[in-house]
């Protein structure tokens, strides 16, 4: 699968579903896994979140907001990709990733469009800074609560809301600045985005202005309002419920038509995501991962300097990151790592912060997140296109968490 992904001789959503049914027929995982992933949290949020984004094109409020950002932006690329990243950065500290770049997918793109740059060149920073600012806060990313959780189960004092901040703030700094200054000669040359995908997503730009004035007030106060539940990360309304409720009051209210809901929805990304969830499950199931890991562990050993073991940790989640959900990875590797950390006489809050991190790090593949793969048909994006500026990314991260990471939790 990973040299299909990289030669892309075969579409990504059917490599997905292809190696997940591969390993359905040589019992590595059950029928049901195969399919199950299609009514899992992920998609209902991606699907939800897809219709929630297509609705501010649809009401106008996409191409209101595009012009008012590029008074302040300018129509300069660099100008944008200022703007696109602070404004993903701040939203994701709060808010799913997920979540983040679809709302602001269909507002890039309206800026883009309007100020006559590469629609394409501006979508890997906008999913890139989900990621990587999601380490500003606790519920910035599902994988950090999951570790947090982990490590209290574990006997390891939880991380604090913002104690990921101590990290996270340098990384997005740095991460800001990177496409700033040398980041931006690896994005696509050109613009390769899908002009048709485009032209569907948007819809119709010539809205009567009574209708922008009725609709795009609802359709904010329901987009800010899905948002705010989102960020209080309430169990009882979990973040899929949410979306969910949102996308469908957005069609009660004539906000998005039924037919544009279901056009909204890129079935690719929606393959490309319950493949590899079927693979992530194959991975644990099997014992792939567990054997990768333990091979990791043992490769460490006892005599290697507290540092090193940081970075072998931190590099290993990132790379497994790439291919497994984070939230699967960050399930599989705290309860290994943590104990190691333990029986080493590491810090195990400093263990946990890294593996929060580089969970939080899927640069190198368009299958590492839902944050990636969202933006692959708008973009008409291509593997490289994501590992050219993602290496660089995950070379930042990597020495701001060796840096960072022991001066505030000492090991």
């Amino acid at each position: 699968m990973a040299i299909l992904f990289i030669t892309e001789k075969l579409p990504l959503a059917l490599t997905s579903m292809s190696g997940a049914a591969v390993l359905v027929l040589a019992g590595v995982i059950e029928i049901p896994d195969l399919f199950s992933a299609f009514s899992s949290s992920t998609v209902v949020l991606l699907v939800s979140m897809m219709i929630i984004g297509a609705s501010l094109f649809h009401t106008g409020i996409a191409s209101i907001m595009s012009d008012k950002i590029i008074q302040f932006t300018g129509t300069t690329e660099k100008g944008i990709m200022i703007g696109t990243l602070i404004s993903t950065a701040l939203l994701s500290s709060i808010c799913s990733g997920v979540a983040v770049v679809a709302m602001m997918l269909p507002i890039v793109i309206g800026i883009s469009t309007r100020a006559k740059v590469s629609v394409s060149r501006q979508l890997i920073p906008l999913c890139f800074a989900a990621s990587f600012a999601g380490n500003l806060t606790l519920v910035g990313a599902a994988s950090n609560v999951i570790v947090s959780g982990q490590m209290k189960i574990l006997g390891v004092r939880p991380l604090s809301f913002l104690e990921l901040g101590k990290v996270g703030l340098p990384i997005t700094i740095l991460g800001i600045l990177y496409f700033l200054i040398a980041g931006k000669a690896f994005l696509t040359p050109g613009d390769s985005s899908d002009k048709e995908y485009l032209y569907a997503f948007m819809g119709k730009t010539s809205i009567q202005s009574q209708s922008i004035s009725i609709k795009g007030i609802l359709n904010i106060v329901i987009l800010f309002a899905v948002l705010a539940a989102m960020a209080l990360d309430n169990d009882a309304l979990p973040m899929h419920l949410v979306a969910a409720l949102g996308a469908m009051v957005m069609v009660l209210t004539g906000c998005i038509k039924e037919n544009d809901a279901y056009k909204a929805v890129d079935w690719s990304t929606i393959f490309i995501v319950a493949g590899m969830s079927a693979v992530s499950k194959a991975m644990d199931a099997s014992g792939a991962a567990q054997l990768l890991s333990t091979s990791v562990a043992s490769m460490i050993g006892t005599e290697s300097s507290k540092l090193l073991v940081l970075f072998v940790i931190v590099g290993f989640t990132m790379l497994l990151t790439n291919f497994m959900m984070n939230t699967t990875t960050a399930v599989l590797l705290t309860p290994l790592f943590i104990p190691l950390a333990i029986a080493l006489e590491i810090n195990p809050v400093a263990v946990g912060v890294g593996i929060c991190v580089a969970a939080s790090s899927p640069f190198l593949t368009p299958v590492g997140s839902g944050t990636n793969t969202l933006i692959v048909k708008p973009g008409n994006l291509k593997f490289m296109d994501f590992f050219r500026p993602g290496l660089g990314v995950s070379i930042l991260i990597m020495a701001c968490s060796i840096v960072f990471i022991p001066l505030f939790w000492p090991l």
